[in-house]
């Protein structure tokens, strides 16, 4: 049966060829596709290492004619919003406090590694509680850093891994130049301040002491606020603020809608290519069911001939689904051959099982595409009387 099905198809090598090409392109765009959505969802299952729900972000833009962002009017600011009773923490940060548009990194080297990129974030000793953070291993940042020679950080399990591997990471010295060091005091598990969406990428947290950097400013406050506090908070909070800075650009919003908007940027892409996916399946699925129609109509005595020689309607019926099968196999492997090329060449830095869960996906797809395109004209050659069949060729 099997020699019969590459005997036929060899006759018709011609157009056969063709629908394996388009077989092949649609499995390459496929994986494609669902090596990008699976990437994604995978990351998304991933814990973001804090929690965002009630936490509110204030931004202060001084004008240039007003009172710039100094220590004096960055410790009144802080001093304002913890003494309000719907306020639970606050803590001063970056310009790139989690799901904002902003990113800060740095090189980090280590004995023989070299080079570790790595985000890092300037917070507060509050931060910590603002956030939810949780500290695996060591400890937070506290006031028994005042007398520290060196400057301490909190790292995250990521960065842990690739600068350290299996090493104790606690107590270690990073060089930052000649007269600095980094001094890793704690571990936090994991720490995904981009999006739902993006990889856990090595991170750290170095400490932002108000006191000891008087000549610098900082215009980000988070805010944790109470359960239920709305827009009057809102509005009470930045008139008492703008009274401390005349002619402050004072904005509030809450990491909930940030997170959201950041997610659009994943979302819609993921949305768009799903939709282009779709429509290639559909011309697949289309041209698969013209070519298996186009060929019962012209196999009308073949099928008619075997008919009448005992042919049960079954036998031609697993014949047309064999040699479509078949078909997408030929188109199938070639696909294959080409995606596991990524994973063997780690083009990208992404888990082997994400082009994995690709491929696989992938391949069954395409072969319930051609099941579904194959059945209906498989059926119709199926019921054709030999009789009818043979008087018409």
């Amino acid at each position: 049966m099997i020699r019969h099905l590459f005997k036929l198809i060899w006759n018709r090598k011609k157009s056969n060829f063709l629908l394996i090409t388009e077989i092949f392109f649609c499995f390459l765009v496929l994986f494609g596709v669902l090596s990008f959505i699976v990437y994604n969802v995978r990351n998304y299952t991933k814990p973001l290492g804090f929690e965002h729900d009630n936490v509110w972000l204030l931004t202060m833009r001084p004008s240039t004619d007003s009172s710039a962002l100094n220590h004096q009017n960055l410790e009144q600011v802080l001093q304002l919003v913890r003494t309000f009773p719907e306020v639970q923490q606050a803590s001063l940060t970056s310009s790139n406090a989690p799901f904002a548009f902003s990113q800060m990194n740095n090189n980090l080297s280590y004995g023989n590694v070299k080079d570790v990129m790595a985000d890092f974030y300037e917070v507060e000793d509050d931060f910590k509680e603002v956030m939810q953070l949780q500290v695996r291993e060591g400890r937070w940042f506290g006031m028994q850093d005042n007398a520290s020679h060196h400057a301490p950080i909190v790292i995250n399990k990521a960065l842990k891994q690739q600068l350290f591997g299996e090493e104790d990471a606690l107590g270690k010295l990073i060089p930052v130049n000649d007269s600095t060091n980094y001094q890793v005091v704690g571990i936090t598990e994991h720490f995904r301040a981009g999006s739902e969406f993006a990889a856990d990428e090595p991170a750290f947290f170095t400490r932002l002491n108000l006191p000891r950097s008087p000549n610098s400013f900082w215009s980000e406050v988070l805010i944790r606020v109470k359960p239920g506090t709305g827009i009057a908070f809102e509005e009470k909070m930045v008139k008492q603020v703008a009274g401390i800075g005349k002619g402050w650009a004072l904005e509030v919003t809450t990491l909930e809608k940030m997170r959201q908007n950041k997610a659009k940027l994943t979302m819609i892409p993921m949305i768009a290519l799903g939709l282009v996916c779709a429509f290639l399946i559909l011309n697949v699925a289309l041209g698969l069911f013209g070519v298996l129609w186009y060929n019962i109509n012209s196999r009308h005595g073949e099928i008619g001939l075997r008919r009448a020689l005992g042919a049960a309607s079954g036998q031609i019926y697993r014949q047309f689904i064999g040699e479509v099968l078949v078909l997408a196999t030929f188109g199938l492997l070639l696909g294959v051959m080409f995606a596991v090329q990524l994973p063997l060449l780690q083009v990208f830095d992404v888990e082997s099982i994400v082009y994995t869960v690709a491929i696989l996906g992938a391949v069954v797809v395409i072969y319930l595409l051609t099941i579904v395109c194959a059945f209906y004209p498989s059926r119709q050659a199926a019921a054709i009387h030999p009789a009818i069949a043979l008087h018409e060729d």
